[in-house]
């Protein structure tokens, strides 16, 4: 009874017989065999997928930092400050994690990502008018003097000899324009009248600039190879705000500085210390602070490279003789407008005196002690045995923070020097402290409600000392490593 109550079940349901029914278990059998098939299928697809996910991570990424860049300016001006700021920390934070998720991904499809996703960011800024500094239209004016056959160290911008050369444009924007010669040493004249040749405007300025910031990229790749790193670890240099912003943005000439110095350092790894010198004596003449390459370079007991400096500086000074002890420009009124020489604009000896009162002589006592810091550093760089590339790279990275960290700038561009060793010298803390931090010293908005300079500037320069103490205690800590290992 109950075979024939299962099999009139069956014939409800249209199995008449038990042939059907195994017929229907094959069928049942084959559609298994069949999916089996299609998931082993879908088995390298679905590798791939995942394979390909750090990259998609990465490319939404570098869009989030686009619409950052895109965003910002009108944030800044709308809201103001504060809110300004915490976009460019998130900013700098994605940055940071880029640099992660673009180790795990291919080089090629990676340079592609980061490089494609640089020049994104940097097209808002590029048309957006400069607020955050106006040193460009000094440069553009500059350019633009040296093109009508005037020496520029000759006349401040307000001066009746330059009149017909004034504009709506340019010249309304020129900081100091009625009692500062220009203070850019004689590289940075004759690459202005070469960029205003091309064109006589901010635009054009910006574009020249942004051609030495892709020299600095491909230098800092080349960098990073030489030292067996991922080239992937430019992704910090070129999506940090800091290097959009002070390049797109405000193109100051701190850009083509950085071009220069980097585009040494890797001439100078292929051994090439002579070749490696002219690059960075011509850096020098742009803005002193490639000064601080020298004692990198240089080898003990050669004087062809000291050599090379004076005569290279000679050929560069020549053609603005003319204006005999002007060619200097307005070096000495910059000192005095910085407090350079009474020790007022160096924040640590601010700070030190905001708990013992005025110090006598602080200011001189704060730059002897700086002076033999920084020769103690050098004469150690240049007499020093371990001449690898790695070696190279990281006593670079020692002398320009101690620089900053010593000369406690008041301008967020002067930490452009130290922005790719944020790729060179990833374990180190500082740099990042310093080149996000330098936003802090912002503060442009009229009415904005921002904390008073002198509290974010020591904050930064606070900070920046304990990120300092980290790093040598972290250097220390990966020194005593081996050394125990092989005890």
């Amino acid at each position: 009874m109950v075979s024939c109550s299962a099999r009139g079940r069956r014939t409800r349901y249209g199995l008449k017989n038990g042939a059907r029914l195994g017929e229907v278990r094959v069928r049942g059998a084959n559609m298994l065999d069949r999916m089996r098939e299609i998931a082993r299928g879908l088995g390298p697809l679905h590798a791939r997928c995942r394979a390909k996910q750090p990259q998609v991570t990465l490319a939404l990424v570098a869009l989030l930092l686009v619409l950052a860049a895109a965003v910002a300016p009108a944030l800044h001006r709308s809201v103001g400050g504060m809110a300004w700021l915490g976009l460019i920390f998130v900013w700098a934070g994605l940055a940071y994690v880029a640099v992660r998720i673009a180790a795990t991904i291919p080089a090629r499809a990676a340079l592609a990502i980061v490089l494609g996703g640089a020049a994104l960011m940097r097209l808002p800024l590029l048309i957006e008018p400069p607020y955050l500094s106006s040193d460009m239209y000094r440069y553009v004016w500059d350019g633009r003097v040296q093109g009508n056959g005037i020496n520029p160290y000759l006349h401040v911008p307000a001066a009746p000899a330059l009149a017909h050369l004034r504009d709506t444009a340019i010249y309304p924007n020129i900081n100091r324009a009625d009692y500062a010669p220009t203070i850019y040493p004689p590289a940075a004249q004759m690459l202005f009248w070469l960029i205003t040749r091309f064109g006589d405007s901010v635009l054009a300025m910006k574009l020249g600039f942004l051609a030495f910031e892709a020299l600095a990229m491909a230098a800092l790749i080349g960098i990073l190879r030489q030292l067996s790193l991922p080239p992937t670890h430019v992704v910090a240099f070129a999506w940090h705000p800091l290097t959009v912003w002070e390049i797109a943005g405000n193109a100051h000439v701190d850009a083509v500085l950085v071009s220069l110095m980097l585009v040494s350092l890797l001439v100078a790894l292929r051994d090439q210390t002579l070749a490696a010198g002219a690059i960075a004596s011509v850096a020098v003449f742009l803005k002193p602070t490639a000064l601080l390459l020298m004692p990198v370079l240089w080898r003990p007991w050669n004087w062809k490279l000291p050599l090379l400096l004076v005569v290279i500086g000679g050929a560069l000074y020549a053609p603005y003789l003319g204006a005999g002890q002007k060619v200097f420009g307005f070096l000495s009124g910059y000192v005095a407008e910085e407090e350079l020489g009474s020790g007022g604009g160096f924040r640590y000896l601010k700070l030190l005196e905001s708990v013992t009162g005025t110090i006598p002589h602080g200011g001189t006592l704060y730059l002897v002690a700086a002076a033999l810091i920084l020769a103690g550093l050098a004469l150690r760089i240049g007499f020093r045995a371990d001449r690898s590339p790695a070696a190279t790279v990281r006593v670079t990275a020692l002398l320009l923070i101690a620089f900053l960290v010593l000369l406690t700038p008041h301008y967020p561009w002067y930490y452009l020097a130290i922005a790719p060793l944020l790729a060179l010298q990833p374990r180190m803390l500082t740099p990042w402290v310093l080149v996000t931090g330098g936003f802090l010293l912002y503060d442009v908005i009229a009415g904005d409600r921002m904390a008073p300079f002198a509290v974010r500037d020591g904050a930064l320069h606070l900070t920046a000392s304990a990120a300092l103490t980290y790093d040598y205690w972290n250097a220390r800590r990966l020194e005593r490593a081996p050394s125990k290992a092989n005890s």
